[in-house]
């Protein structure tokens, strides 16, 4: 998402590029990831699917109808059964605007405030992704559907000799993360709580960095060691490798909280946030300075705001 001109950017990956494949993880668990995802930073979405004695489990659809068809089609190489279920781990169109092409009968399952968002906000996200990620990706032709079942905080789901738990830990990029866990295999699909593995960095895309620190401690804390992580747009990784995203969110608050304890302004704060020992990353100049920095700067501006009207309205009384 680098800028090309005053009115075009360049999309984080090229949606009529992407070619999917599947990769068993354990019996019955397979994660989807795009062909390339060993060799860049950050690429299309992942996805996965579980397979029960008594129906399949897919997780997120996708940007588009082609995608979703090529997800469904390894599906479809592997098993007939029927996809019972369709979890998308956040409401972001490449994760949900696949759910129109599943069948019928697949039920799908979000948090309330993911179907919130796309039952009341989809004619304008749609035309966000558009220019996102560009025209004539199939975009234009998506159809909403939301939610037959709304998961505040966990369900479990029986498939047949397979049991999955979809849980929500907290807000981490939107207020509806989701993640779908396999306990017996031992596999976490996270969505866009996490974007890659090092040297990728989280997007504070809706701000509220203290609380992405708190939901992914409760994530690392919450995962055996050996677990395996499929991350929203990377290579499979370990909970040990969550510590990387944990140590720059820590850093940047740091960094961002004295800026504004100095009086700074957000010029300044990006100056002395400059944290160039993180700027391997692909999308670094995006991520971090303008979306990362800016979203920690507004969060303490707007509590030292607060902090200061309370103490006009009543501190001396």
């Amino acid at each position: 998402m680098t800028q090309q001109s005053d009115n075009e950017t360049t999309p984080p990956w090229d949606a009529a590029r992407v070619n999917l494949t599947s990769k068993e993880l354990a019996p019955g668990v397979y994660a989807v990831m795009p062909d390339d995802v060993f060799a860049k930073d950050h690429v299309g979405t992942t996805a996965g699917f579980l397979i029960g004695e008594r129906g399949v489990l897919v997780v997120e659809s996708m940007l588009n109808g082609d995608l979703a068809s090529q997800l469904i089609g390894l599906v479809r190489q592997v098993t007939t059964k029927p996809i019972r279920f369709l979890v998308n781990t956040s409401y972001h169109g490449d994760h949900a605007y696949g759910n129109y092409l599943f069948p019928e009968s697949t039920v799908v399952i979000q948090h309330p405030a993911t179907k919130k968002y796309m039952e009341e906000n989809f004619e304008e996200d749609r035309r966000f992704m558009i220019g996102l990620m560009g025209k004539g990706k199939g975009i234009e032709r998506v159809q909403a559907r939301t939610a037959d079942i709304a998961v505040s905080d966990m369900i479990s789901v029986d498939l047949g000799g397979l049991r999955i738990e979809v849980k929500h830990f907290g807000f981490a990029q939107t207020p509806g993360d989701l993640v779908v866990w396999a306990p017996d295999a031992k596999v976490l699909w996270v969505g866009n709580m996490i974007q890659a593995p090092a040297p990728a960095l989280p997007w504070l895309l809706e701000g509220r960095h203290k609380e992405t620190i708190a939901t992914l401690t409760r994530v690392r804390e919450f995962l055996p060691e050996d677990a395996t992580i499929i991350p929203g747009h990377g290579r499979p990784m370990r909970p040990a490798d969550l510590d990387f995203p944990l140590r720059y969110l820590r850093e940047l608050d740091s960094i961002v909280r004295a800026a504004i304890k100095a009086g700074r302004s957000i010029e300044s704060t990006l100056d002395v946030a400059a944290m160039p020992h993180y700027c391997s990353y692909s999308l670094f100049d995006w991520a971090h300075k303008t979306v990362n920095v800016p979203a920690a700067f507004l969060a303490y501006r707007e509590r030292q705001d607060e902090e200061t009207e309370g103490f006009g309205e009543g501190g001396l009384a």
